[in-house]
């Protein structure tokens, strides 16, 4: 005798008709303060306005190579927005398909890799501007990561205390 298998389904559960459909937020989520908003801005202006100085002012990098580097520099950032809004819908419950989960993945790491083989295997520039370069754009990537949850987390926290009072 065998016993039937259960399925269980990964979607997370629709609100019921009538409600809105805004999903379960997370519970007890407190505000950010003000000093990690204040310096996660800060390094977030830090890194990308040492990237754009650093391709602008670099003396072997030709019109092309600054077009490149400027592109690929606002859709990483785009990228790394869109995973931190990708995983925070995940966490919250709110449906994502499956399509823009890998879209935005993509379009996070595939600048890294376009600028990093620029850098490493195609460019003339110096080894510390390059290292420059890179550190900047790190900088940057990580910053909007940090901005994008503060500011989702400062909406969860006003939702939470406008549903208390």
């Amino acid at each position: 005798m065998t016993t039937p298998t259960t399925t269980t389904n990964m979607t997370p559960p629709m609100p019921p008709p009538g409600q809105p459909a805004r999903a379960q937020t997370v519970p007890g989520v407190p505000p950010p303060t003000g000093a990690f908003q204040g310096v996660s801005w800060f390094a977030f202006g830090l890194g990308t306005i040492t990237f754009l100085y650093a391709v602008w002012f670099a003396p072997e990098a030709t019109v092309s190579d600054r077009y490149f580097l400027y592109s690929s520099f606002l859709f990483s950032l785009f990228g790394c927005l869109s995973v931190a809004k990708v995983v925070r819908d995940k966490q919250e419950g709110i449906p994502v398909t499956a399509l823009y989960f890998g879209l935005s993945y993509v379009a996070a790491i595939v600048p890294f890799l376009m600028v990093s083989y620029n850098l490493v295997y195609d460019s003339d520039m110096s080894y510390s501007h390059r290292g420059l370069l890179g550190m900047a754009y790190a900088l940057a990537a990580f910053a909007v990561i940090a901005v994008a949850k503060n500011e989702r987390d400062r909406q969860v926290a006003n939702r939470q205390r406008a549903t208390r009072s």
